[in-house]
């Protein structure tokens, strides 16, 4: 068993990584704020399939309301349904981007390579 502490994304990292994100790579982004802003899992904004053949669906505008700051995933971790709160500056055209389209390897791939290149050192998705 490890007693290796677990790394988290700081206030003032996480601002330092958002902005370092081009604006084109707009998904990506979204994908970033959703996991710090949010606290969604990779599987959670992507989608994926367990080792049983089960699927957790990507996250989809459907499930995101805005007027009451809630977002609700569906066959999550566990297979259960939870409620999260949005991300502060979440809007329509955040919206309009869901669902990402981005595989869950490469998304974790791209954000390490963003965490090497703007932190230092290699950090992984869920450290959000």
């Amino acid at each position: 068993m490890s007693n290796r502490l677990i790394r988290f994304i700081s206030p003032e990292d996480f601002e330092k990584l958002y902005k370092a994100i081009k604006p084109k790579d707009k998904y990506f982004k979204l994908a970033v704020l959703l996991g710090y802003g949010a606290g969604l899992r990779i599987s959670e904004i992507t989608g994926s399939t367990r080792k049983d053949g089960s699927i957790i669906p990507p996250l989809n505008k459907d499930n995101v309301n805005l007027q009451t700051h809630q977002i609700k995933i569906i066959s999550g971790k566990g297979d259960k349904d939870r409620i999260t709160v949005t991300p502060p500056n979440m809007t329509e055209k955040h919206l309009s981007l869901l669902p990402i389209k981005i595989k869950m390897r490469t998304l974790q791939y791209k954000f390490q390579q963003l965490t090497k290149k703007q932190l230092g050192e290699v950090v992984p998705f869920h450290a959000l």
